[in-house]
């Protein structure tokens, strides 16, 4: 009976362990926020056929919207995602070990430097008009 349940907590820790890279997941946000922002930007680039305008041009393109929407959506995901982390963290089953952690902590830091980085040197007027 004993060797029963010892095998159901090897069971239950494998389960767990096997899905513990889902802590992953709200790590690679920023850089997937990045990835729609630059594709948005190319987006408005071949639809326009040059960069728009600020407070001039609009786009009207119904793809434009989606993209544009679906951006959005990522971008307050990506408040959430921090918190969300350190939550998953709480639970024991879901840590891996504190390198990893800590990896994912600088990927999580460095997707958020480039979005800083993007946004600040950005050598076309396409942030300015994004965000007017």
């Amino acid at each position: 009976m004993k060797k029963t349940n010892k095998k159901r907590k090897t069971k239950s820790a494998n389960y767990f362990k096997k899905y513990s890279n889902i802590t992953w997941l709200p790590i690679i946000i920023p850089l997937v926020c990045w990835l729609l922002y630059v594709s948005l930007a190319i987006h408005c680039r071949l639809a326009a056929g040059h960069w728009p305008q600020p407070m001039i041009e609009n786009i009207n393109i119904k793809s434009y919207e989606i993209h544009e929407r679906v951006l959005w959506l990522f971008s307050f995901v990506f408040f959430a995602s921090l918190p969300c982390w350190l939550i998953m963290l709480c639970f024991k089953k879901l840590r891996i070990n504190a390198k990893i952690h800590f990896l994912q902590f600088i990927v999580f830091g460095l997707g958020l430097l480039l979005i800083i980085l993007t946004l600040m040197f950005d050598p076309t007027p396409f942030t300015e008009w994004f965000f007017d």
